[in-house]
């Protein structure tokens, strides 16, 4: 039974925005957010026995994940710029310029799997159209919302 835990999207331009200065973690006495991101995947899921996948944007490297090993990267068939719901300049774009990743694309890069949890950015959006496919698809489907955009809120 292939189980994989698959995390959309760690890259700087969803991460940075949850980060202190150094100050503010040690006035406020506590751990800064990425080492207990990295340590609850640990023991949810790789310690589980599960697959660790992780997804990027073709032109983005992974950020506040420390990949392991054993640990696979998938890619999407769009760039995050075409992803992005922001043009170059700033503005934003309109809702029929802003491209999705393909789905079934980032499902089929796992090959046969029974059960997935997915987490990352963004949880009412594209980690919800994700899972609706892998369901669509037959597969045993969750959402870890602790492990989702939501977790920085969490934390804090």
């Amino acid at each position: 039974m292939k189980k994989v835990f698959l995390y959309l999207y760690p890259i700087e331009e969803f991460n940075r925005i949850f980060l202190f200065d150094d100050s503010y973690y040690e006035e406020e006495n506590r751990e800064k957010p990425f080492p207990i991101l990295n340590e609850c995947i640990e023991k949810r899921y790789r310690s589980q026995g599960y697959d660790i996948v992780y997804a990027l944007y073709p032109d983005k490297n992974i950020y506040g994940i420390i990949p392991k090993p054993n640990d696979k990267i998938v890619y999407t068939d769009i760039s995050f710029k075409q992803a992005s719901g922001y043009n170059e300049d700033g503005t934003e774009k309109s809702n029929d310029e802003i491209k999705y990743p393909n789905e079934q694309f980032l499902i089929n890069q796992l090959g046969q799997v029974d059960e997935i949890v997915i987490g990352g950015f963004h949880f009412g959006d594209c980690v919800k159209r994700v899972a609706e496919c892998c369901y669509e698809n037959g597969i045993d489907t969750l959402v870890d919302l602790d492990l989702t955009d939501l977790f920085f809120n969490l934390y804090y």
